[in-house]
Protein backbone atom coordinates (compact mmCIF):
# COMPACT_ATOMS: atom_id res chain seq x y z
CA UNK A 1 0.00 0.00 0.00
CA UNK A 2 0.95 3.38 -1.06
CA UNK A 3 1.76 5.62 2.17
CA UNK A 4 -0.69 8.23 2.64
CA UNK A 5 1.38 10.82 4.41
CA UNK A 6 3.26 13.93 2.55
CA UNK A 7 5.96 13.20 1.03
CA UNK A 8 8.63 15.97 1.91
CA UNK A 9 9.71 16.09 -2.14
CA UNK A 10 5.81 16.53 -3.09
CA UNK A 11 7.07 19.72 -4.95
CA UNK A 12 9.64 17.77 -7.09
CA UNK A 13 6.72 15.63 -8.04
CA UNK A 14 4.42 18.28 -9.14
CA UNK A 15 7.75 19.67 -10.82
CA UNK A 16 7.83 16.36 -12.65
CA UNK A 17 3.82 16.33 -13.22
CA UNK A 18 4.20 19.37 -14.99
CA UNK A 19 7.20 17.85 -17.33
CA UNK A 20 4.15 15.21 -18.26
CA UNK A 21 1.82 17.49 -19.13
CA UNK A 22 4.02 19.72 -21.06
CA UNK A 23 5.38 16.44 -23.40
CA UNK A 24 1.98 15.58 -23.67
CA UNK A 25 0.69 18.72 -25.27
CA UNK A 26 3.31 18.92 -27.54
CA UNK A 27 3.82 15.13 -28.48
CA UNK A 28 -0.28 14.03 -28.83
CA UNK A 29 -1.41 16.58 -31.01
CA UNK A 30 -4.85 18.15 -30.67
CA UNK A 31 -7.45 18.03 -34.11
CA UNK A 32 -6.79 20.50 -36.59
CA UNK A 33 -9.07 22.73 -38.01
CA UNK A 34 -11.44 21.08 -40.30
CA UNK A 35 -10.92 17.77 -38.91
CA UNK A 36 -13.69 15.69 -39.06
CA UNK A 37 -12.43 13.92 -36.19
CA UNK A 38 -11.32 14.53 -32.20
CA UNK A 39 -7.79 13.44 -31.09
CA UNK A 40 -9.85 10.37 -29.01
CA UNK A 41 -11.64 9.23 -31.87
CA UNK A 42 -8.20 9.48 -34.27
CA UNK A 43 -6.73 7.71 -31.51
CA UNK A 44 -9.69 4.65 -31.75
CA UNK A 45 -9.25 5.08 -35.47
CA UNK A 46 -5.91 4.69 -35.69
CA UNK A 47 -5.54 1.50 -33.93
CA UNK A 48 -8.52 -0.21 -35.19
CA UNK A 49 -6.95 0.19 -38.59
CA UNK A 50 -3.55 -1.36 -37.17
CA UNK A 51 -5.42 -3.74 -35.77
CA UNK A 52 -5.05 -7.47 -37.44
CA UNK A 53 -9.24 -8.61 -36.99
CA UNK A 54 -12.05 -6.75 -35.63
CA UNK A 55 -11.27 -4.68 -32.08
CA UNK A 56 -14.21 -5.09 -29.02
CA UNK A 57 -15.39 -2.11 -27.13
CA UNK A 58 -13.35 -3.89 -24.24
CA UNK A 59 -9.52 -4.19 -25.75
CA UNK A 60 -10.08 -0.95 -27.02
CA UNK A 61 -10.97 0.43 -23.35
CA UNK A 62 -8.45 -1.01 -22.23
CA UNK A 63 -5.31 -0.04 -24.70
CA UNK A 64 -6.94 3.26 -24.71
CA UNK A 65 -6.77 3.49 -20.95
CA UNK A 66 -10.76 4.78 -21.08
CA UNK A 67 -14.25 3.29 -20.09
CA UNK A 68 -16.61 1.82 -22.19
CA UNK A 69 -18.87 4.28 -22.10
CA UNK A 70 -16.28 7.06 -23.71
CA UNK A 71 -15.74 3.92 -26.28
CA UNK A 72 -19.05 3.04 -26.95
CA UNK A 73 -19.59 7.51 -27.82
CA UNK A 74 -16.33 7.16 -29.71
CA UNK A 75 -18.00 4.23 -31.67
CA UNK A 76 -21.05 6.03 -32.61
CA UNK A 77 -19.67 9.14 -33.46
CA UNK A 78 -17.10 7.32 -36.14
CA UNK A 79 -20.11 5.11 -37.48
CA UNK A 80 -22.08 8.26 -37.73
CA UNK A 81 -19.32 9.44 -39.71
CA UNK A 82 -19.13 6.28 -41.65
CA UNK A 83 -15.11 5.26 -40.55
CA UNK A 84 -15.83 2.34 -39.00
CA UNK A 85 -18.53 -0.29 -38.41
CA UNK A 86 -19.77 -2.35 -35.65
CA UNK A 87 -20.21 -6.15 -36.48
CA UNK A 88 -21.62 -8.74 -34.13
CA UNK A 89 -19.22 -11.34 -33.22
CA UNK A 90 -19.43 -14.69 -34.79
CA UNK A 91 -19.16 -16.71 -31.12
CA UNK A 92 -21.15 -13.89 -29.02
CA UNK A 93 -23.89 -12.90 -31.06
CA UNK A 94 -24.69 -10.07 -28.35
CA UNK A 95 -21.21 -8.20 -28.60
CA UNK A 96 -19.48 -6.69 -31.55
CA UNK A 97 -16.41 -5.44 -33.06
CA UNK A 98 -15.14 -2.64 -35.17
CA UNK A 99 -13.59 -2.60 -38.40
CA UNK A 100 -12.66 0.41 -40.55
CA UNK A 101 -14.00 1.51 -43.52
CA UNK A 102 -12.11 2.34 -46.92
CA UNK A 103 -13.74 5.76 -46.09
CA UNK A 104 -11.92 5.46 -42.70
CA UNK A 105 -8.45 4.19 -44.17
CA UNK A 106 -9.08 6.98 -46.44
CA UNK A 107 -8.95 9.37 -43.16
CA UNK A 108 -6.17 8.09 -41.43
CA UNK A 109 -4.07 7.77 -44.74
CA UNK A 110 -5.04 11.89 -44.64
CA UNK A 111 -3.92 12.39 -41.30
CA UNK A 112 -1.29 9.82 -40.30
CA UNK A 113 1.32 12.76 -40.48
CA UNK A 114 0.01 15.21 -38.86
CA UNK A 115 -0.08 13.69 -35.45
CA UNK A 116 2.89 11.24 -35.74
CA UNK A 117 4.94 14.30 -36.70
CA UNK A 118 6.29 15.02 -32.80
CA UNK A 119 6.92 11.42 -32.96
CA UNK A 120 9.08 11.81 -36.14
CA UNK A 121 11.02 15.06 -34.65
CA UNK A 122 11.73 12.82 -31.20
CA UNK A 123 13.04 10.13 -33.38
CA UNK A 124 14.74 12.33 -36.28
CA UNK A 125 16.94 14.17 -32.78
CA UNK A 126 17.33 11.65 -30.53
CA UNK A 127 19.66 8.92 -30.22
CA UNK A 128 18.01 5.56 -31.60
CA UNK A 129 18.92 4.24 -28.36
CA UNK A 130 17.32 7.09 -26.09
CA UNK A 131 13.92 7.07 -28.27
CA UNK A 132 13.42 3.62 -28.28
CA UNK A 133 14.58 3.41 -24.37
CA UNK A 134 12.09 6.47 -23.78
CA UNK A 135 9.15 3.83 -25.54
CA UNK A 136 10.08 0.90 -23.05
CA UNK A 137 9.81 3.58 -20.00
CA UNK A 138 6.09 4.71 -20.77
CA UNK A 139 5.18 1.20 -21.85
CA UNK A 140 6.48 0.29 -18.46
CA UNK A 141 5.13 3.04 -16.49
CA UNK A 142 1.44 2.25 -18.75
CA UNK A 143 1.16 -1.33 -17.28
CA UNK A 144 1.85 -0.18 -13.83
CA UNK A 145 -0.63 2.68 -14.06
CA UNK A 146 -3.03 0.15 -15.72
CA UNK A 147 -2.76 -2.46 -12.91
CA UNK A 148 -3.35 -0.26 -10.38
CA UNK A 149 -6.12 1.33 -12.42
CA UNK A 150 -4.98 5.24 -12.14
CA UNK A 151 -7.15 6.47 -14.53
Amino acid sequence: MRNTEKDQNWREMIRKQGELRHFGSMAIRKSSKGDMVSAQEVDLLFRTALSVGMMTPGQLALDMGVSKTIISRLIESLEKKGLIVKERTQTDRRSYGVSVTEAGKEEVDRMYYYYLDPLYILREQMETEDFEKLFSLIEKANIILNKTNCR
